[in-house]
């Protein structure tokens, strides 16, 4: 796990005497890079919060750790717009339920205490995976929303599986055709052997992903993509059986597919499109390719796959990326 030099502190909080009123009337003092963290809490808050004195304050003090952040009563500063964003969490936290809704009163009353915070971890990720249950735009933002609200700052969004393929990639229709759907899912465990009998499926467009990238990073969530190769590949056959041993169906129960690339040149192309796509959507430095879970048994028994990795970890590196 990367902790990025940042030294473990306990979250500290001196309780105070009183409350502290906050409400659409409260002003609100930042600097202009702390815009986007102004928009972000008034949104959440749904309060005008006009600018002037005597209110809530944010503020940046580079002496502090990038995402680390103090309160005292109702000035927030932060070692970035992170931490000041992180700092805003936490006072929304201090916040009774009915803050959380969106909709009702929009003034509370904000205990007085002072607090002092950074992180343990520089990564604090959660992952999930919309391959086996395809989620839409939506709820994958509201997912990003909880996340940023734990102060969870990577999205590890799992797009592909055997059981379903979720992104366009251009010059491969197919993939999201009929890569993106299945005919019914598991119910339950496996050993239970039931299904639902109904089909499931849909996909992102490049646009939609590229909306979940800016949403969260307005968030300070980073997005790192997920496409399983070689192995649990069988959606990306069933579009296009030529890149496997021969036709498949998207699979429909849970478990380990023994049905995986075939790593000819056409597998290997397709691969190398797949990866830059995602290099062009997703800013983050590390692409994720899975690599688990990929039996051999069509490949005679063969292991190919570090052969295959050092590859796909060849040709992200020339776009400055990693897996």
């Amino acid at each position: 796990m990367d902790v990025s030099g940042l030294v473990p502190q306990p979250l500290s909080v001196t309780p105070g005497a009183g409350v502290l009123r906050l409400g659409p009337e409260t002003p609100v003092d930042s600097p202009a890079e702390l815009a986007g963290v102004v928009q972000w809490l008034r949104g959440v808050l749904r309060c005008p919060f006009p600018a002037g004195e005597g209110g809530l304050k944010l503020r940046v003090d580079p002496g502090l750790a990038p995402e680390a952040y103090t309160i005292h009563g109702l000035e927030i500063t932060g070692g970035s717009a992170a931490g000041v964003f992180y700092g805003c969490q936490t006072l929304r936290q201090l916040l009774p339920p009915a803050a959380l809704r969106r909709a009702g009163p929009t003034g509370w009353a904000v205990p007085v205490v002072a607090v002092e915070d950074r992180p343990r971890f520089g990564w604090r990720g959660v992952m999930l995976d919309v391959a086996r249950h395809y989620m839409p735009v939506a709820d994958v933002l509201r997912f990003v929303d909880l996340a940023a609200f734990h102060k969870l700052n990577v999205l590890h969004l799992h797009l592909t599986d055997d059981q379903g393929w979720r992104l366009e990639v251009p010059g491969w229709p197919r993939l999201t055709e009929a890569g993106a759907w299945r005919s019914e899912s598991m119910l339950g465990a496996r050993q239970h052997a039931r299904f639902d009998g109904r089909p499931h499926g849909g996909f992102y467009t490049t646009g939609d992903l590229r909306e979940i990238v800016a949403y969260a990073g307005e968030r300070h969530v980073r997005v790192v993509p997920e496409v399983d190769m070689p192995g649990h590949m069988q959606a990306a056959i069933a579009a296009y059986p030529s890149l496997g041993a021969g036709p498949q169906p998207t699979r429909t129960s849970w478990g380990i597919s023994s049905h995986v690339l075939n790593l000819g040149e056409e597998s290997m192309n397709f691969c190398r499109a797949v990866l830059d796509h995602l290099c062009d959507v997703f800013p983050s430095e590390l692409i994720g390719i899975g690599g688990d879970e990929c039996p051999t048994d069509e490949w005679d028994g063969a292991d190919r796959q570090p052969w295959f990795t050092a590859r796909m970890a060849d040709h992200l590196a020339a776009r400055g990326r990693r897996i």
